[in-house]
Protein backbone atom coordinates (compact mmCIF):
# COMPACT_ATOMS: atom_id res chain seq x y z
CA UNK A 1 0.00 0.00 0.00
CA UNK A 2 2.83 2.39 0.76
CA UNK A 3 4.56 1.94 -2.68
CA UNK A 4 1.22 2.26 -4.42
CA UNK A 5 0.64 5.60 -2.72
CA UNK A 6 4.03 6.82 -3.89
CA UNK A 7 3.18 5.82 -7.50
CA UNK A 8 -0.11 7.72 -7.38
CA UNK A 9 1.69 10.84 -6.08
CA UNK A 10 4.26 10.60 -8.87
CA UNK A 11 1.49 10.33 -11.46
CA UNK A 12 -0.16 13.37 -9.92
CA UNK A 13 2.98 15.53 -10.33
CA UNK A 14 3.50 14.28 -13.88
CA UNK A 15 -0.03 15.31 -14.80
CA UNK A 16 0.46 18.65 -13.07
CA UNK A 17 3.67 19.32 -15.04
CA UNK A 18 1.79 18.78 -18.29
CA UNK A 19 -0.32 21.82 -17.53
CA UNK A 20 2.24 24.13 -15.92
CA UNK A 21 5.53 23.61 -17.79
CA UNK A 22 6.50 24.02 -21.42
CA UNK A 23 8.76 21.85 -23.49
CA UNK A 24 11.84 23.67 -22.25
CA UNK A 25 10.92 23.19 -18.71
CA UNK A 26 9.89 26.90 -18.19
CA UNK A 27 6.60 28.33 -17.04
CA UNK A 28 3.96 28.98 -19.75
CA UNK A 29 3.41 32.76 -20.37
CA UNK A 30 0.05 34.37 -19.87
CA UNK A 31 -1.84 35.26 -23.05
CA UNK A 32 -1.11 38.82 -24.35
CA UNK A 33 -3.55 41.51 -23.29
CA UNK A 34 -6.11 42.89 -25.72
CA UNK A 35 -4.65 45.59 -28.01
CA UNK A 36 -5.15 47.27 -31.38
CA UNK A 37 -3.25 48.69 -34.32
CA UNK A 38 -4.02 51.60 -36.69
CA UNK A 39 -3.76 51.79 -40.47
CA UNK A 40 -4.82 54.34 -43.05
CA UNK A 41 -5.54 53.82 -46.74
CA UNK A 42 -4.37 55.43 -48.90
CA UNK A 43 -1.40 56.83 -46.99
CA UNK A 44 -1.59 60.16 -48.83
CA UNK A 45 -4.19 62.49 -50.29
CA UNK A 46 -4.10 65.81 -52.05
CA UNK A 47 -6.28 68.57 -53.43
CA UNK A 48 -6.11 72.13 -54.67
CA UNK A 49 -6.99 74.99 -52.37
CA UNK A 50 -10.72 75.63 -52.12
CA UNK A 51 -11.48 71.93 -52.59
CA UNK A 52 -11.94 68.76 -50.55
CA UNK A 53 -9.33 66.05 -50.79
CA UNK A 54 -10.37 62.46 -51.54
CA UNK A 55 -11.27 60.57 -48.38
CA UNK A 56 -8.88 58.30 -46.54
CA UNK A 57 -10.08 55.33 -44.48
CA UNK A 58 -8.81 54.82 -40.95
CA UNK A 59 -9.02 51.26 -39.64
CA UNK A 60 -8.69 50.01 -36.06
CA UNK A 61 -7.69 46.35 -36.13
CA UNK A 62 -8.43 44.52 -32.86
CA UNK A 63 -5.79 42.21 -31.42
CA UNK A 64 -6.24 39.49 -28.79
CA UNK A 65 -9.93 40.05 -28.36
CA UNK A 66 -9.78 43.87 -28.11
CA UNK A 67 -13.29 45.38 -28.01
CA UNK A 68 -12.84 48.85 -26.54
CA UNK A 69 -13.31 52.26 -28.16
CA UNK A 70 -10.20 54.14 -29.39
CA UNK A 71 -9.79 57.90 -28.95
CA UNK A 72 -8.35 59.30 -32.21
CA UNK A 73 -6.44 62.58 -32.47
CA UNK A 74 -5.00 64.13 -35.63
CA UNK A 75 -1.79 66.04 -34.94
CA UNK A 76 -0.11 68.49 -37.35
CA UNK A 77 -3.15 69.51 -39.40
CA UNK A 78 -2.11 72.73 -41.19
CA UNK A 79 -3.94 76.01 -40.75
CA UNK A 80 -6.75 76.55 -43.20
CA UNK A 81 -7.68 72.84 -43.29
CA UNK A 82 -10.92 71.53 -41.78
CA UNK A 83 -11.17 67.86 -40.83
CA UNK A 84 -14.34 65.77 -40.84
CA UNK A 85 -15.37 64.16 -38.49
CA UNK A 86 -12.90 66.40 -36.61
CA UNK A 87 -9.35 66.44 -35.28
CA UNK A 88 -10.59 64.32 -32.34
CA UNK A 89 -13.14 61.52 -32.48
CA UNK A 90 -13.82 57.99 -31.29
CA UNK A 91 -13.31 54.90 -33.46
CA UNK A 92 -14.52 51.36 -32.98
CA UNK A 93 -12.46 48.23 -33.74
CA UNK A 94 -13.25 46.48 -36.98
CA UNK A 95 -14.97 49.53 -38.47
CA UNK A 96 -13.35 51.84 -41.09
CA UNK A 97 -13.79 55.55 -40.49
CA UNK A 98 -13.68 57.97 -43.47
CA UNK A 99 -11.63 61.15 -42.91
CA UNK A 100 -12.09 64.16 -45.16
CA UNK A 101 -9.95 67.31 -45.48
CA UNK A 102 -11.52 70.54 -46.73
CA UNK A 103 -8.94 73.09 -47.89
CA UNK A 104 -9.64 76.80 -47.64
CA UNK A 105 -8.11 79.36 -50.01
CA UNK A 106 -5.65 80.29 -47.27
CA UNK A 107 -4.29 76.78 -46.72
CA UNK A 108 -0.49 76.67 -47.02
CA UNK A 109 0.76 74.90 -50.13
CA UNK A 110 2.87 71.79 -49.99
CA UNK A 111 2.94 68.40 -48.24
CA UNK A 112 2.29 68.02 -44.52
CA UNK A 113 2.85 64.89 -42.44
CA UNK A 114 -0.16 64.34 -40.17
CA UNK A 115 0.16 61.96 -37.21
CA UNK A 116 -2.98 59.95 -36.41
CA UNK A 117 -2.76 58.98 -32.74
CA UNK A 118 -5.00 56.38 -31.12
CA UNK A 119 -5.38 55.71 -27.36
CA UNK A 120 -7.38 53.22 -25.37
CA UNK A 121 -6.55 52.68 -21.72
CA UNK A 122 -2.81 52.09 -21.46
CA UNK A 123 -2.44 51.32 -25.18
CA UNK A 124 -1.27 53.99 -27.60
CA UNK A 125 -0.45 53.61 -31.31
CA UNK A 126 -0.06 55.94 -34.30
CA UNK A 127 0.21 56.02 -38.07
CA UNK A 128 1.17 58.70 -40.58
CA UNK A 129 -0.78 60.35 -43.37
CA UNK A 130 0.54 62.90 -45.91
CA UNK A 131 -1.77 65.71 -46.98
CA UNK A 132 -0.58 67.78 -49.95
CA UNK A 133 -2.17 71.15 -50.63
CA UNK A 134 -1.81 72.35 -54.22
CA UNK A 135 -2.47 75.59 -56.03
CA UNK A 136 -5.26 76.00 -58.55
CA UNK A 137 -3.88 76.23 -62.10
CA UNK A 138 -5.60 78.09 -64.92
CA UNK A 139 -4.26 78.54 -68.47
CA UNK A 140 -5.56 80.70 -71.31
CA UNK A 141 -4.53 82.97 -74.20
CA UNK A 142 -5.28 86.65 -74.54
CA UNK A 143 -4.22 88.08 -77.89
CA UNK A 144 -0.65 86.99 -78.55
CA UNK A 145 0.19 86.21 -74.90
CA UNK A 146 -0.15 82.77 -73.32
CA UNK A 147 -0.92 82.87 -69.59
CA UNK A 148 -0.66 80.39 -66.74
CA UNK A 149 -2.04 81.31 -63.32
CA UNK A 150 -1.27 79.50 -60.08
CA UNK A 151 -2.78 80.19 -56.66
CA UNK A 152 -6.17 80.53 -55.04
CA UNK A 153 -9.22 82.74 -55.35
CA UNK A 154 -7.46 85.44 -53.32
CA UNK A 155 -3.75 84.97 -54.12
CA UNK A 156 -2.68 84.55 -57.76
CA UNK A 157 0.74 84.40 -59.40
CA UNK A 158 0.82 84.62 -63.20
CA UNK A 159 3.39 84.02 -65.93
CA UNK A 160 2.95 85.23 -69.50
CA UNK A 161 4.71 84.23 -72.75
CA UNK A 162 4.64 86.64 -75.72
CA UNK A 163 4.29 84.59 -78.91
CA UNK A 164 5.14 87.63 -81.05
CA UNK A 165 8.53 87.57 -79.32
CA UNK A 166 9.36 83.87 -79.53
CA UNK A 167 7.61 83.04 -76.25
CA UNK A 168 9.91 85.18 -74.10
CA UNK A 169 8.56 85.67 -70.56
CA UNK A 170 6.98 89.12 -70.46
CA UNK A 171 5.19 88.70 -67.14
CA UNK A 172 5.84 87.18 -63.74
CA UNK A 173 3.30 88.83 -61.48
CA UNK A 174 1.70 88.48 -58.08
CA UNK A 175 -1.85 89.71 -57.58
CA UNK A 176 -1.61 92.02 -60.56
CA UNK A 177 1.90 93.44 -59.95
CA UNK A 178 4.27 92.49 -62.81
CA UNK A 179 7.96 92.49 -61.91
CA UNK A 180 9.29 91.87 -65.47
CA UNK A 181 10.39 94.69 -67.76
CA UNK A 182 9.21 94.18 -71.34
CA UNK A 183 10.25 97.46 -72.93
CA UNK A 184 11.67 95.76 -76.06
CA UNK A 185 12.60 92.37 -77.49
CA UNK A 186 15.91 92.33 -75.62
CA UNK A 187 14.45 92.53 -72.11
CA UNK A 188 12.02 90.05 -70.44
CA UNK A 189 13.18 86.77 -68.90
CA UNK A 190 14.73 84.71 -71.67
CA UNK A 191 17.75 82.69 -72.81
CA UNK A 192 20.21 83.81 -75.45
CA UNK A 193 23.18 82.08 -77.07
CA UNK A 194 26.75 83.16 -77.89
CA UNK A 195 30.04 82.16 -79.45
CA UNK A 196 33.39 82.64 -77.71
CA UNK A 197 35.10 83.37 -81.05
CA UNK A 198 32.38 85.52 -82.65
CA UNK A 199 31.09 88.43 -80.58
CA UNK A 200 28.35 89.18 -83.12
CA UNK A 201 26.74 85.75 -82.80
CA UNK A 202 23.76 86.09 -80.45
CA UNK A 203 20.46 84.28 -81.22
CA UNK A 204 18.01 85.86 -78.75
CA UNK A 205 14.63 84.34 -77.99
CA UNK A 206 12.77 87.67 -77.90
CA UNK A 207 14.05 89.02 -81.20
CA UNK A 208 16.63 91.42 -82.63
CA UNK A 209 18.09 94.85 -81.97
CA UNK A 210 15.44 96.66 -84.05
CA UNK A 211 12.53 95.09 -82.10
CA UNK A 212 11.64 92.46 -84.66
CA UNK A 213 10.24 89.48 -82.77
CA UNK A 214 11.51 85.94 -83.16
CA UNK A 215 9.01 83.76 -85.03
CA UNK A 216 6.93 81.33 -83.01
CA UNK A 217 6.69 78.05 -84.92
CA UNK A 218 4.23 76.28 -82.61
CA UNK A 219 2.42 76.93 -79.35
CA UNK A 220 0.11 74.94 -77.08
CA UNK A 221 -2.04 75.93 -74.14
CA UNK A 222 -2.61 72.79 -72.07
CA UNK A 223 -4.70 72.62 -68.89
CA UNK A 224 -1.59 72.76 -66.69
CA UNK A 225 1.24 74.05 -68.91
CA UNK A 226 2.29 76.32 -71.77
CA UNK A 227 4.52 75.32 -74.70
CA UNK A 228 6.22 77.49 -77.32
CA UNK A 229 8.62 76.47 -80.08
CA UNK A 230 10.56 79.31 -81.70
CA UNK A 231 13.66 80.06 -83.75
CA UNK A 232 15.45 83.03 -82.17
CA UNK A 233 16.66 85.86 -84.37
CA UNK A 234 20.25 87.03 -84.48
CA UNK A 235 20.32 90.03 -82.15
CA UNK A 236 22.86 91.87 -84.31
CA UNK A 237 20.82 91.61 -87.50
CA UNK A 238 22.81 94.17 -89.49
CA UNK A 239 26.04 92.17 -89.02
CA UNK A 240 24.36 89.29 -90.88
CA UNK A 241 23.02 91.43 -93.73
CA UNK A 242 19.67 92.18 -92.12
CA UNK A 243 18.09 95.17 -90.46
CA UNK A 244 14.68 96.77 -90.17
CA UNK A 245 12.27 94.72 -92.27
CA UNK A 246 14.91 92.04 -92.77
CA UNK A 247 15.27 89.87 -89.65
CA UNK A 248 17.94 87.17 -89.66
CA UNK A 249 17.19 83.76 -88.19
CA UNK A 250 19.71 82.28 -85.79
CA UNK A 251 20.76 78.64 -85.95
CA UNK A 252 19.13 77.54 -82.68
CA UNK A 253 15.68 76.05 -82.14
CA UNK A 254 14.20 76.70 -78.69
CA UNK A 255 11.37 74.68 -77.16
CA UNK A 256 10.07 76.13 -73.91
CA UNK A 257 7.62 74.48 -71.51
CA UNK A 258 6.27 76.37 -68.50
CA UNK A 259 4.35 74.79 -65.62
CA UNK A 260 3.40 75.76 -62.10
CA UNK A 261 5.08 74.09 -59.14
CA UNK A 262 1.70 73.51 -57.53
CA UNK A 263 3.08 72.55 -54.11
CA UNK A 264 5.00 75.83 -53.75
CA UNK A 265 3.61 79.37 -53.61
CA UNK A 266 4.05 81.65 -56.64
CA UNK A 267 6.57 79.31 -58.33
CA UNK A 268 6.95 78.35 -61.98
CA UNK A 269 9.28 75.84 -63.63
CA UNK A 270 10.68 76.74 -67.05
CA UNK A 271 12.14 73.90 -69.12
CA UNK A 272 14.31 74.83 -72.10
CA UNK A 273 15.35 72.50 -74.90
CA UNK A 274 17.73 74.19 -77.35
CA UNK A 275 18.91 72.46 -80.54
CA UNK A 276 21.79 73.79 -82.64
CA UNK A 277 20.64 73.57 -86.26
CA UNK A 278 23.97 74.47 -87.87
CA UNK A 279 26.86 72.29 -88.96
CA UNK A 280 29.41 74.75 -87.58
CA UNK A 281 30.93 75.11 -84.12
CA UNK A 282 30.42 77.92 -81.63
CA UNK A 283 33.08 77.80 -78.95
CA UNK A 284 32.38 78.09 -75.26
CA UNK A 285 31.36 81.30 -73.60
CA UNK A 286 28.83 82.48 -71.03
CA UNK A 287 25.23 81.91 -72.06
CA UNK A 288 22.40 83.86 -70.46
CA UNK A 289 20.34 81.15 -68.77
CA UNK A 290 18.31 83.22 -68.33
CA UNK A 291 18.65 86.97 -68.74
CA UNK A 292 16.43 88.70 -66.16
CA UNK A 293 15.11 92.27 -66.52
CA UNK A 294 12.96 93.93 -63.85
CA UNK A 295 11.24 97.28 -63.45
CA UNK A 296 12.77 100.35 -61.80
CA UNK A 297 11.92 99.74 -58.14
CA UNK A 298 13.20 96.16 -58.08
CA UNK A 299 16.84 97.18 -57.99
CA UNK A 300 18.29 95.40 -54.94
CA UNK A 301 20.14 92.25 -55.99
CA UNK A 302 20.07 89.68 -53.19
CA UNK A 303 21.80 86.31 -53.03
CA UNK A 304 23.99 84.18 -50.78
CA UNK A 305 27.70 84.62 -51.50
CA UNK A 306 29.31 82.76 -48.57
CA UNK A 307 31.08 79.44 -48.20
CA UNK A 308 28.32 77.60 -46.28
CA UNK A 309 25.41 77.24 -48.71
CA UNK A 310 22.07 75.73 -47.73
CA UNK A 311 22.43 76.74 -44.08
CA UNK A 312 20.05 79.77 -44.14
CA UNK A 313 23.11 81.96 -43.60
CA UNK A 314 22.88 85.72 -44.10
CA UNK A 315 22.41 87.00 -47.64
CA UNK A 316 24.23 89.84 -49.41
CA UNK A 317 22.57 92.89 -50.96
CA UNK A 318 24.14 94.58 -54.01
CA UNK A 319 23.12 97.73 -55.86
CA UNK A 320 24.32 97.30 -59.42
CA UNK A 321 26.30 100.11 -61.07
CA UNK A 322 24.64 102.15 -63.78
CA UNK A 323 25.43 101.54 -67.41
CA UNK A 324 27.89 101.69 -69.08
CA UNK A 325 29.48 100.08 -66.00
CA UNK A 326 28.46 96.61 -64.82
CA UNK A 327 29.07 94.53 -61.74
CA UNK A 328 32.08 92.29 -61.30
CA UNK A 329 31.32 88.57 -61.15
CA UNK A 330 29.14 87.80 -58.13
CA UNK A 331 29.35 84.33 -56.60
CA UNK A 332 25.88 82.82 -56.06
CA UNK A 333 26.64 79.79 -53.90
CA UNK A 334 23.00 78.62 -53.75
CA UNK A 335 22.39 79.21 -57.49
CA UNK A 336 19.70 81.84 -57.07
CA UNK A 337 19.45 85.58 -57.39
CA UNK A 338 16.70 88.10 -56.69
CA UNK A 339 15.89 91.64 -57.77
CA UNK A 340 13.62 93.05 -55.07
CA UNK A 341 12.43 96.39 -53.75
CA UNK A 342 12.97 97.88 -50.29
CA UNK A 343 10.28 95.56 -48.87
CA UNK A 344 12.00 92.45 -50.28
CA UNK A 345 9.26 91.93 -52.84
CA UNK A 346 10.16 91.15 -56.44
CA UNK A 347 11.42 88.47 -58.80
CA UNK A 348 13.57 85.52 -57.71
CA UNK A 349 15.25 83.11 -60.15
CA UNK A 350 16.76 79.73 -59.20
CA UNK A 351 18.94 77.83 -61.70
CA UNK A 352 20.01 74.53 -60.08
CA UNK A 353 22.69 73.54 -62.59
CA UNK A 354 24.19 76.87 -63.61
CA UNK A 355 27.74 77.99 -62.90
CA UNK A 356 27.57 79.98 -59.64
CA UNK A 357 28.37 83.44 -61.04
CA UNK A 358 26.29 86.33 -62.34
CA UNK A 359 26.84 89.80 -63.71
CA UNK A 360 24.39 92.69 -63.62
CA UNK A 361 23.72 96.38 -64.12
CA UNK A 362 21.15 99.12 -63.65
CA UNK A 363 19.91 101.28 -66.53
CA UNK A 364 18.34 104.51 -65.26
CA UNK A 365 15.85 106.12 -67.62
CA UNK A 366 12.24 107.21 -67.59
CA UNK A 367 9.24 105.44 -66.09
CA UNK A 368 8.88 102.63 -63.62
CA UNK A 369 6.54 100.12 -65.25
CA UNK A 370 6.88 97.00 -67.38
CA UNK A 371 6.87 98.83 -70.71
CA UNK A 372 9.03 101.76 -69.56
CA UNK A 373 12.74 102.15 -70.31
CA UNK A 374 14.12 102.11 -66.74
CA UNK A 375 15.36 98.60 -65.92
CA UNK A 376 17.64 96.40 -63.82
CA UNK A 377 19.37 93.30 -65.14
CA UNK A 378 21.26 90.19 -64.14
CA UNK A 379 22.02 86.92 -65.88
CA UNK A 380 23.01 83.52 -64.59
CA UNK A 381 25.91 82.62 -66.87
CA UNK A 382 26.68 79.04 -67.83
CA UNK A 383 29.03 78.21 -70.68
CA UNK A 384 28.02 76.06 -73.60
CA UNK A 385 29.86 75.12 -76.75
CA UNK A 386 27.42 74.58 -79.61
CA UNK A 387 28.57 71.92 -82.03
CA UNK A 388 26.73 70.24 -84.92
CA UNK A 389 23.55 68.60 -83.66
CA UNK A 390 24.14 69.83 -80.11
CA UNK A 391 21.05 69.60 -77.87
CA UNK A 392 20.85 71.34 -74.51
CA UNK A 393 18.11 70.79 -71.94
CA UNK A 394 17.84 72.50 -68.58
CA UNK A 395 15.45 74.03 -66.06
CA UNK A 396 15.17 77.25 -64.15
CA UNK A 397 12.54 78.42 -61.68
CA UNK A 398 10.97 81.86 -61.39
CA UNK A 399 9.27 82.90 -58.16
CA UNK A 400 7.14 85.99 -57.63
CA UNK A 401 6.79 87.94 -54.40
CA UNK A 402 8.44 87.66 -51.01
CA UNK A 403 12.18 86.96 -50.87
CA UNK A 404 12.15 85.10 -47.54
CA UNK A 405 9.35 82.77 -48.64
CA UNK A 406 11.07 82.26 -52.01
CA UNK A 407 14.32 81.19 -50.38
CA UNK A 408 12.42 78.62 -48.32
CA UNK A 409 10.86 77.34 -51.55
CA UNK A 410 14.31 77.11 -53.17
CA UNK A 411 15.62 75.09 -50.23
CA UNK A 412 12.77 72.61 -50.58
CA UNK A 413 13.33 72.36 -54.34
CA UNK A 414 17.05 71.82 -53.79
CA UNK A 415 16.39 68.96 -51.38
CA UNK A 416 13.95 67.27 -53.76
CA UNK A 417 15.79 67.71 -57.07
CA UNK A 418 18.27 65.43 -58.74
CA UNK A 419 20.49 68.07 -60.32
CA UNK A 420 21.96 67.05 -63.68
CA UNK A 421 25.32 68.15 -65.06
CA UNK A 422 24.36 70.35 -68.01
CA UNK A 423 27.28 72.79 -68.03
CA UNK A 424 30.91 71.88 -68.46
CA UNK A 425 34.20 72.88 -66.81
CA UNK A 426 35.73 76.26 -66.11
CA UNK A 427 38.80 76.90 -68.27
CA UNK A 428 41.35 79.61 -69.00
CA UNK A 429 44.35 79.52 -71.33
CA UNK A 430 47.01 81.73 -69.76
CA UNK A 431 49.89 81.22 -72.21
CA UNK A 432 50.46 82.15 -74.93
CA UNK A 433 48.55 85.40 -74.90
CA UNK A 434 46.15 86.34 -77.69
CA UNK A 435 47.95 87.78 -80.68
CA UNK A 436 51.39 86.59 -79.54
CA UNK A 437 54.14 85.77 -82.02
CA UNK A 438 55.71 82.46 -80.97
CA UNK A 439 58.45 80.20 -82.28
CA UNK A 440 60.30 77.01 -81.49
CA UNK A 441 59.11 75.04 -78.46
CA UNK A 442 56.50 77.15 -76.69
CA UNK A 443 54.67 76.49 -73.43
CA UNK A 444 50.88 76.34 -73.55
CA UNK A 445 49.47 76.60 -70.03
CA UNK A 446 46.33 77.41 -68.12
CA UNK A 447 43.82 75.84 -65.77
CA UNK A 448 40.53 73.96 -65.84
CA UNK A 449 38.17 72.31 -63.37
CA UNK A 450 34.65 70.97 -63.10
CA UNK A 451 32.20 71.18 -60.22
CA UNK A 452 30.45 67.82 -60.56
CA UNK A 453 33.08 65.71 -62.31
CA UNK A 454 36.86 65.63 -62.77
CA UNK A 455 39.09 66.54 -65.68
CA UNK A 456 40.28 63.34 -67.38
CA UNK A 457 42.23 64.77 -70.32
CA UNK A 458 43.49 68.13 -71.60
CA UNK A 459 44.50 68.30 -75.26
CA UNK A 460 46.09 71.08 -77.27
CA UNK A 461 44.82 71.72 -80.80
CA UNK A 462 46.43 73.76 -83.54
CA UNK A 463 43.66 74.95 -85.83
CA UNK A 464 41.58 71.76 -86.20
CA UNK A 465 44.43 69.37 -85.49
CA UNK A 466 45.22 67.68 -82.18
CA UNK A 467 48.90 68.14 -81.34
CA UNK A 468 49.02 66.21 -78.05
CA UNK A 469 47.93 65.76 -74.45
CA UNK A 470 48.92 68.26 -71.79
CA UNK A 471 50.09 67.45 -68.29
CA UNK A 472 47.24 68.20 -65.86
CA UNK A 473 47.10 68.61 -62.09
CA UNK A 474 49.60 71.35 -61.21
CA UNK A 475 48.80 73.46 -58.11
CA UNK A 476 46.94 76.69 -58.84
CA UNK A 477 45.92 78.20 -55.48
CA UNK A 478 45.31 81.51 -57.25
CA UNK A 479 42.37 79.94 -59.08
CA UNK A 480 40.80 78.75 -55.83
CA UNK A 481 40.98 82.28 -54.44
CA UNK A 482 38.76 83.50 -57.27
CA UNK A 483 36.60 80.39 -57.73
CA UNK A 484 35.64 78.98 -54.30
CA UNK A 485 34.44 75.70 -55.81
CA UNK A 486 37.77 74.98 -57.47
CA UNK A 487 40.21 72.31 -56.24
CA UNK A 488 43.85 73.38 -55.93
CA UNK A 489 45.51 71.11 -58.51
CA UNK A 490 43.85 72.37 -61.68
CA UNK A 491 46.77 73.65 -63.77
CA UNK A 492 47.87 72.26 -67.12
CA UNK A 493 51.06 72.68 -69.20
CA UNK A 494 52.13 71.53 -72.64
CA UNK A 495 55.18 72.08 -74.82
CA UNK A 496 54.17 72.91 -78.39
CA UNK A 497 56.69 72.51 -81.22
CA UNK A 498 55.66 75.34 -83.53
CA UNK A 499 58.24 74.35 -86.16
CA UNK A 500 56.00 71.42 -87.11
CA UNK A 501 53.63 73.94 -88.70
CA UNK A 502 53.87 76.60 -91.35
CA UNK A 503 54.71 80.17 -90.42
CA UNK A 504 51.81 82.54 -90.21
CA UNK A 505 48.53 82.91 -88.27
CA UNK A 506 47.12 79.92 -86.39
CA UNK A 507 44.56 79.29 -83.67
CA UNK A 508 45.23 77.30 -80.53
CA UNK A 509 42.39 75.49 -78.79
CA UNK A 510 42.18 73.57 -75.52
CA UNK A 511 39.99 70.49 -75.61
CA UNK A 512 38.85 69.08 -72.26
CA UNK A 513 37.36 65.67 -71.53
CA UNK A 514 35.76 65.12 -68.14
CA UNK A 515 35.16 61.93 -66.17
CA UNK A 516 31.63 61.67 -67.61
CA UNK A 517 32.98 61.62 -71.16
CA UNK A 518 31.84 65.16 -71.99
CA UNK A 519 34.12 67.06 -74.35
CA UNK A 520 34.61 70.83 -74.15
CA UNK A 521 36.31 73.11 -76.66
CA UNK A 522 37.54 76.43 -75.33
CA UNK A 523 37.65 79.62 -77.41
CA UNK A 524 40.62 79.90 -79.70
CA UNK A 525 43.79 81.83 -78.93
CA UNK A 526 44.98 83.52 -82.16
CA UNK A 527 48.78 83.45 -82.49
CA UNK A 528 51.41 83.77 -85.20
CA UNK A 529 54.05 81.08 -85.72
CA UNK A 530 57.34 82.71 -86.65
CA UNK A 531 60.28 80.35 -87.13
CA UNK A 532 63.49 81.20 -89.01
CA UNK A 533 63.19 78.28 -91.39
CA UNK A 534 59.82 76.63 -91.11
CA UNK A 535 58.99 73.38 -92.77
CA UNK A 536 55.80 72.90 -94.68
CA UNK A 537 52.77 72.42 -92.49
CA UNK A 538 53.23 68.94 -91.06
CA UNK A 539 51.38 67.04 -88.40
CA UNK A 540 50.87 63.34 -87.79
CA UNK A 541 47.85 63.98 -85.57
CA UNK A 542 44.36 63.24 -86.80
CA UNK A 543 41.72 65.82 -87.58
CA UNK A 544 39.53 66.56 -84.54
CA UNK A 545 35.88 65.58 -85.04
CA UNK A 546 33.73 68.54 -83.95
CA UNK A 547 30.42 66.69 -83.71
CA UNK A 548 31.26 65.41 -80.19
CA UNK A 549 31.80 68.79 -78.64
CA UNK A 550 29.71 68.86 -75.46
CA UNK A 551 28.68 71.52 -72.91
CA UNK A 552 31.46 73.70 -71.59
CA UNK A 553 31.73 76.92 -69.72
CA UNK A 554 34.22 79.52 -68.73
CA UNK A 555 33.35 82.77 -67.05
CA UNK A 556 33.62 85.37 -69.83
CA UNK A 557 35.00 88.87 -69.73
CA UNK A 558 32.41 91.39 -68.59
CA UNK A 559 30.02 92.22 -71.42
CA UNK A 560 30.31 95.21 -73.66
CA UNK A 561 26.83 96.67 -73.97
CA UNK A 562 24.96 98.65 -76.55
CA UNK A 563 23.37 101.44 -74.52
CA UNK A 564 20.28 101.86 -76.65
CA UNK A 565 19.10 98.27 -76.50
CA UNK A 566 20.64 97.38 -73.13
CA UNK A 567 21.73 94.00 -74.38
CA UNK A 568 25.03 92.53 -73.14
CA UNK A 569 27.63 91.93 -75.82
CA UNK A 570 30.32 89.45 -74.79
Amino acid sequence: MKSKSRLSLLQFFLVLSTYNFGCGGGMQQSPPPPDFQLSVSPVSTNAAVGNTAPSVLLSVEPLNGFTGAVAITLQGVPAGVTVSPGVSFSASPGVSQAINFSLSDSAALGPTAITIQGMSGQSSHSTLLTLTVESVVHTYQTGSVLYLESGSATDVARIGLETNWGGSIVEVSLNGINFVNRHDTGREVQPSYRDGDNLSYNPTLGGDDVDQGSPTLASTVSPDSLFVQAQPLQWNSEVYGGGSGHPVLGDVLVEQTVAAVTTEPHTFKVHIKATHLGSDLHTLTGQEFPAVYTNRDYNRFVTYTGSNPWTTAMTTVTLFPNLPASSPAIYIAERWGALVNSRNQGLIVYVPSVTPYISGFAAPSTGSGPTDDYTNYFAALGNLSLGPGFVFEGDFYVIAGDLVAARQTIYRLHQALTIPVIFGPFESTDQPSMGASISGSTTVSGWAFTEMATIAKVEILVDSVSDGTASYGQPRPDVQLVYPDSPVNVGFTYTLNTSAYSNGPHRLFVRLTDSNGNVSLAPSVPVTFSNPSAAAAVSTSAEVPMERVAPTFKYPALPRRMLRELRPQF
